[in-house]
């Protein structure tokens, strides 16, 4: 898989597990926390993958800079909405309006990437370049959950 693939994979899932957590209530907190955990796993390694690997290689063009600084004060903003869910704990009465900020940010960060982002990037990026992307962001997320 490519990379614009394998970001797109990681969106969607991140979507998915997103909508399955908003219909969980606070008496279902072990739904609640395997969700969450499963979430914060993958967005956690999805940033590091895209820090490590993607967003480097587009950070060398100049029209991609300011694009590539705001995706990385997004992803900032995931990690502090995420750690702010794991202090309250599913069970708390705030959880859930934390969790539709979280949602409204990843939302926001995808749009902003699948739009801006990819587009310009498929007209810097070589064909072999973005194969080789792939297979690094998909090392790189590995590393990020074995550690």
């Amino acid at each position: 898989m490519d990379i614009f693939q394998m970001l797109k994979k990681d969106h969607h899932t991140a979507k998915d597990v997103l909508k399955k957590l908003e219909t969980t209530g606070p008496r279902a907190a072990k739904s609640r926390e395997k969700l969450f955990s499963q979430l914060k796993e993958d967005l956690e390694a999805h940033s590091h993958g895209e820090e490590a690997v993607f967003y480097p290689a587009l950070r060398e063009n100049a029209e991609m800079v300011d694009l590539i600084n705001e995706a990385t004060e997004e992803h900032a903003e995931v990690e502090n909405l995420l750690e702010d869910l794991e202090e309250l704990g599913p069970e708390s009465e705030e959880w859930n309006s934390k969790l539709s900020e979280l949602k409204k940010s990843i939302l926001h960060h995808v749009k902003e990437e699948e739009g801006n982002i990819f587009k310009k990037a498929k007209e810097i990026l070589a064909k072999e370049e973005i194969q080789r992307l792939g297979r690094e962001f998909q090392e790189a997320k590995k590393q990020a959950t074995a550690g």
